[in-house]
């Protein structure tokens, strides 16, 4: 796995990026292939799934098994314990995958967001949350607000 997870992870967001479009395949392995070389985000694994037209969820081969097996994906998100975790309310994001869709679900490592987190644990400062703004939201909120950041 790219980087290893025993090293110190920045944060890790999931991302499920559909791969049925022509090209998908080629455009998500060459960016993977750019992330591995910068140091701000890296890819820490990925797994290609398709969503059966009965529902149920099939992991496919992988785009580089020495390089990304997919495993702690799986682990996350498609194992028995995440079924549990499921039934205890806690989202799944392989269930946004419409059906008959395929799609690479990828931990990306934000490793620019690790020397922020050390600095605020060195003043003892606590992070009481985070969460991803979606870009629909951010578009909305800038059309209420006046453009931003341009």
């Amino acid at each position: 796995m790219a980087g290893g997870l025993g090293d110190v992870l920045g944060p890790v967001q999931v991302l499920l990026i559909g791969l049925d479009e022509p090209g998908s395949e080629r455009m998500l392995a060459a960016e993977l292939q750019d992330l591995h070389s910068q140091d701000a985000v890296r890819a820490l694994d990925v797994l290609r799934v398709r969503r059966d037209p009965d529902g149920g969820l099939r992991r496919l081969d992988p785009p580089d098994p020495e390089e990304f097996p997919g495993a702690v994906v799986e682990a996350l998100l498609v194992s028995d314990r995440a079924d549990e975790a499921m039934a205890e309310g806690t989202w799944s994001l392989a269930d946004r995958l419409p059906r008959g869709a395929a799609a690479a679900i990828i931990l990306l490592e934000h490793r620019w967001a690790i020397p922020l987190r050390e600095a605020a644990a060195g003043t003892r400062a606590e992070v009481f949350g985070d969460a991803w703004v979606h870009p629909s939201d951010l578009a909305a909120a800038r059309r209420a607000v006046g453009s931003f950041g341009q």
